[in-house]
This record gives C-alpha cells, structure tokens and sequence, in this order.
C-alpha cells in the first residue's frame, strides 16, 4: 500500500489564528507548529500503513495528526480533522474519562464511510468517528495500535499511570493479545525520570512503574523553542514497547504502593524504610525477614538504586500475602 497524501492544507498558524485557538494554561498545554518535529515524532513511533489503528492524544491544532496522516495511517482516532480520505475520527472529551472499550468496540467496527455518538458512562464524553474498514477488517482482540501524542504536561503522568495498569490487565485498546506501543511528549525532567536506570538520581515510582512492563527508551529530545507558548522547560518523546513477559503479572496496584512507600523517603536507605515499614504493618515481620534473609538487596542502597526486578519481587511476595503497605 502506497502512503497517501493529504492535499495543500492552510498553515497551522493560519488556522490558529482565523479561528482562535488557544493552549490552555490550566493543563500545561502547548503547541508544536514545526512539521520537522512532528514527522520525527511519527518515526518513532514507526507509523505506517502496515497498523490497524492509530490514537492520537491531545493533537492541539492538528500538525501531529497531518504528520501521522501522511506517514500512511488508515486509521486515525484523533481530537480534530481535518480533509483525510476517511481515515480520521474525533474524540472530544477527557481521555483520562473516556472509556478505551467504547472506542474498539464502536470505532473500528463501523461500516466505510458511517459515523455513530457514543456517550461514556458518566455521559461527559462524546465519540464521532468515521472508518474505512471495506477493505481492512480488523481484530479489535489482536490488532497493532500505536498510542501517539504531544500530552500536556499538567495531565502527562496521570494519563501514563491509567495506561500502565490498562495494559497490565490487558484492558480498553490494551486487550487481549494487542500489539500496542506508546509514543509519548512529557517534560524533559520527567522523560528522564521514565527511562532512568537504576542509581540514577531522577529514577522514581514512574521509572519503575513503566519499565515494569515496557521496555522504555528516550529518543527524542525536543527544545521548549519549539512549542508556543514557549514553556520554561523543555521536552522529550519517550517510546514504550511491552514486553513479551511482564515483571509484574497483572495488577499493579501492589507494586505502585511498595515504590511509593519508599520513594516517599528516597534520602533513606532501603534498611531504614523497611523496618519503617514492619513498625507500620506488624504482621509483615515474619515476611520481611524472609525477604532479607533472601538478600534480595543491600540494606544500605537508596530508592534509587534497586531494580525494577527487585521490586516486583517484593510486590509479588506481598500480593501474594494480600499485605497492605502504608502510603507514606
């Protein structure tokens, strides 16, 4: 199949200007007017015609979305359209509300050029979309879907949370055997912090989270020059792939509890915060013990320091007990 492409579109600073849009400050919100950046951001997330679905999130004026178009996309569930050859659907509403299964199950199951409403549980959400899928049907249990998206920073790390654990249980565009990855903008500090290893001093709760289940890479850094407005930090673009076996089975509910309790004291040694930890929960000491005596880390290293593999041990250890951690 040979990439379409779209016909002369005015300017996106043209369509920004004849119809007032505005980023809106209340979510950290800005926008790329450099077509350079958003094609590279597409290579990266290696778009091609070859997928069954494409979601765009937080597309601002639509410049993302052209670049995603003109990599060849037939299928595109996006915030805004533009003229692209019944490729494209709108959402319009908030993706942290917004119901993944309604989207597979009414999006990619339309007949070719047909459009349907869709109304979340909480009815605050509409879904318009339209699909071309005469000639490519397509498994919404078994699908390649790229997760692609410029997110403002305000909701970056809420939106990143919700997905992991969506995909840990296999739920909403996440199900069943879909092959889906994740190319994501956040702020520079925060890129980092999703894709540092152990020992490094910006690893946090969402290093381990993510890499949990990913194989997490930072590839792309992008310069605040590039946004308008200009933030005061920059940014990068991080890719996350799943992995063929998850370090932490299922839910990550546990595990999300066990990094924050000692992320909350990251300046203290994994010994402290382990005996703060039995002086919390009693009934853990007979556990705990056993995970010491295991010697699963060293009781002098700091937060930072362990990996996400011994981590999800002990996540798993406690799950398995049906322990509850204290969250500070």
């Amino acid at each position: 199949m040979v990439a379409s492409r779209l016909p002369p579109l005015p300017p996106i600073r043209d369509l920004i200007r004849v119809y007032g849009l505005s980023a809106s400050q209340k979510f950290s919100q800005n926008f790329i007017l450099d077509k350079n950046v958003t094609d590279t951001i597409v290579r990266y997330a290696k778009i091609s015609p070859m997928d069954d679905l494409v979601v765009e999130v937080g597309p601002g004026p639509g410049l993302l979305t052209r670049s995603i178009l003109d990599a060849g996309a037939r299928r595109v569930i996006a915030q805004l359209s533009e003229a692209a050859d019944h490729r494209l659907g709108i959402i319009q509403g908030d993706m942290l509300k917004l119901e993944h299964s309604q989207i597979m199950e009414s999006a990619l199951a339309l007949p070719a050029s047909s459009s349907s409403s869709v109304s979340s549980g909480n009815n605050l959400e509409k879904l318009a979309l339209q699909g071309d899928t005469s000639q490519h049907s397509l498994d919404p249990n078994s699908a390649t879907i790229r997760l692609v998206g410029n997110l403002p920073f305000g909701v970056a790390s809420p939106l990143l949370i919700q997905w992991l654990k969506m995909m840990a249980l296999r739920e909403g565009v996440f199900r069943a055997q879909n092959k889906v990855s994740m190319t994501l903008m956040f702020q520079r500090e925060v890129a980092e912090a999703i894709a540092a290893p152990p020992k490094h001093p910006e690893r946090g709760r969402l290093s381990v989270m993510a890499q949990s289940i990913c194989d997490v890479k930072l590839v792309y850094k992008v310069s605040g020059a590039t946004f308008v407005p200009r933030p005061r930090v920059n940014a990068a673009v991080v890719h996350f792939e799943k992995r063929a076996e998850p370090l932490m089975p299922g839910s990550l509910d546990k595990l999300e509890d066990v990094v924050r309790f000692y992320f909350n004291k990251r300046r203290k040694t994994m010994g402290h915060n382990t005996n703060r930890m039995v002086k919390a929960v009693p009934e853990l000491r007979d556990v705990i013990a056993e995970w010491q005596a295991m010697h699963f880390w060293d009781a002098g290293l700091r937060a930072q320091d362990v990996t996400t593999e011994q981590y999800c041990a002990l996540a798993r250890m406690l799950d398995e007990g049906r322990f509850n951690i204290p969250l500070t």
